[in-house]
């Protein structure tokens, strides 16, 4: 079964967005500057695939009319609060985040070593609060990590890593 999106609220999807967080459903917190939304959501579809679920802020259509950051800060912290994992989608961009670090933050010591920084390939400086945490640096980093995550959960509807002879996040990852 495919992932969802649990950032979707009001729209149908195969699990209930309000189904609390669950050892057997797990979900990733997408953390991702706006001028990297495109890879952002490449990432996100090919975590889906992945059968497993996604908080991916993009998508919540009660959040995306908010400039109230009470507002924001409360929808970020239920996401967070709502997902197992996360992954902070970084490039050259994230230098200009407001939000990142505030969720880097937040997660920091809830998530342990389920938090880790993808890497854009064309990304040459690291900012210092993206060092505190496992960096993946390409496709095949992504992939193990999200292998470990269906082993972990017993997730057995997964696409071996053969698989994908080719990238599907070639555009972004090495």
């Amino acid at each position: 079964m495919k992932g969802i999106n649990r950032a979707k609220k009001g729209i149908k999807e195969t699990r209930l967005y309000t189904e609390s967080k669950d050892k057997n459903t797990p979900c990733i917190f997408i953390s991702y500057q706006r001028k990297d939304e495109e890879f952002a959501e490449k990432v996100v579809d090919f975590i889906k695939e992945q059968s497993i679920d996604v908080y991916f802020d993009l998508e919540d259509i009660k959040l995306a009319k908010q400039s109230n950051p009470k507002m924001v800060t409360n929808a970020i912290t239920k996401g967070l609060n709502e997902s197992n994992y996360m992954i902070v989608v970084t490039s050259e961009n994230t230098y200009k985040s407001a939000w990142v670090p505030f969720e880097i933050g937040y997660a920091y010591d809830n998530m342990e070593n389920n938090l880790k920084m993808l890497k854009h390939k064309n990304q040459t400086k690291v900012p210092d609060y993206l060092k505190v945490k496992e960096l993946m640096n390409n496709f095949a980093d992504l992939r193990s990590f999200l292998q470990s995550i269906q082993n972990f959960h017993n997730i057995s509807e997964v696409k071996t890593y053969e698989e994908f002879t080719n990238n599907p996040l070639n555009e972004y990852l090495d």
